[in-house]
């Protein structure tokens, strides 16, 4: 139910500052010397504490990736560290070196390390398998039949079962932060294989139920470990839980209860925590009570909307995006104009320490946060002696781009909570629209009209809502999906991005949002049509430049989303839209060209645009296109929405001149056969309520050939 595609980000190499300690200073020095032969020069990175470091710059030096292969087995540990660092960004960077540590004898060897006694080796070896499962999704039954999950689920078992003993005290300890460090990555890893994987669904199912309640308890207590780690456990249940009763119905209605009052409740619970374990909730729920879930949890997931992708990107972020590159800009510039002079700089560095004696009291005045940290950038400067100039000025550009990557992972998950509250509105409305009763019955032989429905009004007049359709209607989610995607279609995109390149990624982020926005109010627009014309008018206005916006982009889906909703408020309202013959002809032509799914749609907005008197002049021509729809070859809803818009354009005398200038009648008789025989070859392949609306189609057809041959 309340499944939707986690954030499936990469393990970098310790992206969490695990920095567990070497067994001293010595054994860098003493590492063994065919280190040299894979790193450039010989050269390996480390820390002032003498940990070494991986990172981009460090793995492309590495001009021997295939002897990584070899150091992995090395009976030293820093070489073994050393090598499933490396491995692991390689696997993001290097297709080649990937394509050769995907062969099922280097992956069992990998495999074999799931159980490392050193932690940091451990995290790195998960992180790896987790960034080969991003980069190559197919690798996943691979792994899974090479038994990946027995020693990853041991990590897994062994570290919850370890965490709940604790409390907030004993979170502080080493082991308990190697732990969390080692479950961060199993967590991900386990998820992503489940995702793709049914055998691997079913496996972590069955190994899940005798933690379940365990993990349940950590969400509750959640404000006592790591974030990234409860984030995690989060997106696993959301995926576990989903469509799984048998392992659901291990949690009690207790511990659901607790889950959903820490949410409720909670002021300082990050959003996207918040909606994660929503969906869980919903998940479990079902079981229980849905109706009242839903309605417990919808206010949760409406505060999500609370959030203006649009106007945070182009006022905060962009803000503390400009603020560090002027700092970047300003140090670069006092690099070039003071040159390196090593005796100058050690004379600084005498005089600083002397500075450092005499006002060793003194405390370092802090930066102003009130104002931006560019702004203290001069002042910085001024106050500071010319010998460390450039250190402050480093200090600062480090400081800014904290602060900009900070607010930036503060953008990601607000967006990524938004996108998630979204999704499972799309589940939720589309799950209650297949419960909706259906009383209506197509087939009164006592109605002698050759039509049953003669314009869309009727159809949703009569249309019986489930309870959970009328609740949702009942909220202000359409108009929240409305101002939503009007802030990102009246925002230029591609400029700001061509203007702010760093920002791409964001920009991508927010045209998925867009995509899945557009997804739910297309199938809220279906259940009902907002009363209120002026809202009716600014949908119109919208869905129209999401259209045309897609049109330019050729982005299928949209088109196909946009062109059903404006067919739904034609239905409701046949008076608001298109007011002019050149509009109709162009929809006449593009629905020619269009793939069936769009066709469907336009055939349907020609269907009650034509029927207006500013398309007399192009009655010849909608039918000849009609016409052309009706073959055997073509999808069933186009045929049928085809008979229907035909029926609801040309029943009435006075357009019978044209009816006899196209043959209409001839055509339509010599097509009864045809759908007769369509309907009885394609009979098992049809969904029940498409092959009821072409047998409506058929029933009609007839009456209307009859019927107009009786005018006169």
């Amino acid at each position: 139910m309340g499944k939707f595609t986690s954030s499936k980000k990469t393990y970098r190499v310790d992206p969490l500052g695990l920095n567990l300690p070497n067994s001293g200073e010595n054994e860098e020095m003493n590492a063994p010397d065919n280190l040299s032969g894979i790193v450039a020069g010989g050269v390996v990175g480390a820390t002032p504490d003498g940990n070494l470091i991986m990172n981009e710059d460090l793995s492309q030096s590495i001009t021997d990736p295939i002897k990584l292969l070899d150091l992995i087995s090395s009976s030293d540990t820093v070489e073994r560290d050393f090598a499933f660092r490396t491995i692991s960004e390689f696997v993001l960077e290097n297709q080649s070196f990937t394509e050769e540590l995907i062969k099922p004898e280097n992956i069992r060897k990998i495999i074999t390390h799931l159980v490392e006694p050193d932690v940091q080796i451990r995290v790195s070896v998960i992180g790896t398998f987790r960034n080969l499962t991003v980069v190559k999704e197919d690798i996943c039954e691979q792994l899974i039949s090479l038994d990946i999950l027995t020693p990853l689920l041991s990590n897994f078992v062994q570290g919850i079962n370890f965490i709940k003993t604790l409390n907030e005290k004993d979170m502080k300890q080493p082991k308990s932060i190697e732990t969390q460090h080692v479950l961060i990555q199993a967590v991900a890893l386990i998820n992503n294989l489940c995702e793709v994987s049914d055998k691997g669904f079913s496996i972590v199912s069955k190994e899940c139920k005798s933690i379940l309640t365990t993990l349940f308890q950590v969400l509750i207590n959640n404000s006592i470990f790591m974030p990234e780690l409860i984030i995690n456990i989060s997106e696993f249940l959301t995926v576990v839980t989903d469509d799984n009763n048998e392992l659901n119905a291990t949690i009690n209605n207790e511990l659901m209860l607790q889950l959903f009052n820490i949410i409720k409740d909670s002021t300082t619970m990050n959003i996207r925590l918040k909606t994660l374990i929503s969906t869980i909730i919903l998940n479990i729920g079902q079981l229980y009570n849905k109706e009242l879930v839903i309605q417990n949890i919808t206010p949760i997931l409406l505060s999500t909307f609370q959030f203006s992708s649009i106007s945070t990107l182009n006022s905060d972020l962009l803000k503390s995006l400009n603020s560090a590159k002027d700092a970047k800009l300003k140090y670069d510039q006092l690099v070039a104009e003071q040159p390196d002079n090593n005796d100058d700089e050690k004379m600084g560095m005498d005089n600083n320490n002397n500075d450092d004696d005499n006002n060793n009291n003194t405390i370092a005045e802090p930066i102003d946060e009130s104002k931006p940290i560019t702004s203290t950038v001069d002042e910085t400067i001024k106050k500071t002696p010319k010998n460390t100039i450039k250190n402050a000025a480093a200090d600062l550009v480090q400081e800014c781009e904290k602060q900009f990557k900070s607010q930036n992972e503060q953008w990601k998950d607000s967006l990524l909570a938004q996108q998630s509250a979204i999704e499972l509105f799309v589940n939720i409305v589309s799950d209650a629209q297949q419960q909706q009763p259906d009383d209506s019955n197509p087939y009164d032989d006592d109605d002698d009209k050759f039509l049953d429905i003669e314009d869309g009004e009727t159809e949703q007049s009569q249309q019986i809502l489930s309870n959970i359709s009328k609740f949702i209607i009942s909220t202000p989610l359409c108009q929240y999906l409305i101002e939503l995607l009007n802030s990102i279609v009246n925002f230029d995109l591609t400029e700001f991005g061509n203007l702010n390149v760093e920002l791409l990624p964001n920009i991508s982020s927010i045209r998925i949002l867009q995509k899945r926005a557009m997804t739910c109010l297309s199938n809220l627009l279906i259940t009902f049509i907002p009363k209120e014309e002026n809202v009716q008018k600014i949908l119109w206005d919208l869905l129209m430049k999401i259209a045309n916006q897609s049109f330019a982009t050729s982005d299928i889906e949209i088109i196909e989303m946009t062109t059903s909703s404006l067919w739904s408020i034609m239905r409701t309202n046949s008076n608001i839209g298109f007011t002019t013959e050149i509009e109709i002809k162009n929809l006449v032509e593009l629905a020619i060209k269009s793939p069936n799914s769009i066709k469907t749609n336009l055939i349907g907005i020609i269907g009650i645009a034509g029927q207006k008197p500013y398309c007399q002049n192009i009655l010849k021509e909608i039918a000849m296109f009609l016409l052309q729809c009706l073959n055997k070859d073509l999808p069933a809803d186009i045929i049928s929405e085809s008979l229907n818009s035909i029926f609801d354009i040309y029943a009435e005398p006075n357009v019978n001149s044209i009816i006899k200038e196209v043959s209409l009648i001839q055509h339509l008789e010599a097509f009864v056969p045809i759908i007769r025989n369509k309907i009885k070859t394609d009979k098992k392949k049809l969904d029940r309520a498409l092959l009821d609306r072409l047998d409506e189609s058929r029933i009609n057809l007839s009456r209307f050939i009859t019927y107009k041959k009786s005018q006169k």
